[in-house]
Order: C-alpha cells, then structure tokens, then sequence
C-alpha cells in the first residue's frame, strides 16, 4: 500500500500554494512597508512642502521651527496633513515596485544574461520607473492637499482634488511634473 495521492491520468500536479501567491505577498509587503515608511516622515514631508511652496503662514520658519508652529496653528494632526493621500499612493507605489523589482531582475538575468551587481541596479531603476508612472498622478494630488492650511481649503479631499482638477484645470496637470 503506498502513501502517495494517486493523479489522474492527464491532469498535473499543482504548484505549491506559496509559490503560487508568491506575487501577491510580495505586492502586500512592499505596499505595506511604503505606507509604514512614509507614516513615519510624514510630519517632515508636510513641513517640507510648505515650506519649499513659500507657504505665506510658514515661509518665515525654519524646519523646527514649522515643526512646532503647524501643531499650535492646526492642531498636531496637521502635521499629518496629506498623509491620507499618501497612503493611497504609497501602497501602490511600494507594493509595485517591490514586486517589480524581482520580475525584472529574473528577466534581466534570464533573457538578457546580465548578472552581479548591476542586474540588481537595472532591476531598481526599471522597478522605480514603472512605480512612478502607475502613481504619479496620486503624488501630485498628495502634495496639493499637504499644501492647504487650516481655513484655506481648496479640495475637501483625495476624490474632490481629481475632480477639481480634471475640470477646471488641465489634464495635464496629472502628468506634468
């Protein structure tokens, strides 16, 4: 008596169940180590925008100074301004180029032949690339909500902003950079 399951004459034995959702984790790991990642400099990238757009209420600041004078004027919250939008756009920004990355690097070392270092170089940079065509339009969105302040709303949120600016402006707005 053998242990072994018997298999039908044509039908082929699957693939092993981890092998076969291997992308899918790959796209939820890197989405969720982008959106964990840019949690954490979040505060930082709102000053930075403000203070790079010469935002009126905070142009006068320096860094730590904006660090401190966004939670008085706005609440501590204010510090994570935008950062909704980020997420939105940062799960797929990672998740792409992390699964990306290892889809280009077997294909660079498969069909092209090229190993060591810089099939990992190619592979990041390509991955890169794709990551930021699928989501540049979200990045653009984010930046804009993280630049209003306290009573000087233009977009009430991710949604409103795409609709205020595929109407009223020009659709090239999403892709310019």
């Amino acid at each position: 008596m053998t242990t072994e399951a018997s298999i039908p004459g044509n039908a082929k034995p699957h693939a092993p169940v981890h092998q076969n959702y291997f992308w899918l984790r790959s796209f939820v790991a890197g989405g969720v180590a982008g959106c964990c990642a840019k949690s954490t400099i979040a505060p930082l990238d709102r000053v930075k925008i403000l203070l790079q757009a010469h935002n009126r209420h905070y142009n006068h600041l320096g860094v730590f100074s904006a660090l401190c004078a966004v939670p008085k004027k706005e609440g501590f919250l204010g510090l994570y301004k935008g950062n909704g939008a980020m997420m939105v756009r940062i799960f797929p920004y990672g998740a792409i180029q992390f699964t990306a990355f290892d889809r280009y690097r077997k294909f660079l070392i498969s069909k092209l032949g090229i190993a060591g270092h810089i099939h990992r170089l190619l592979a990041g940079s390509m991955a890169g690339i794709t990551a930021v065509i699928c989501t540049y339009p979200l990045d653009m969105i984010r930046a804009r909500l993280a630049f209003q302040v306290k009573g000087e709303h233009r977009y009430a949120g991710i949604i409103d902003a795409f609709r205020v600016i595929y109407t009223q402006e020009d659709i090239e707005d999403f892709t310019e950079a």
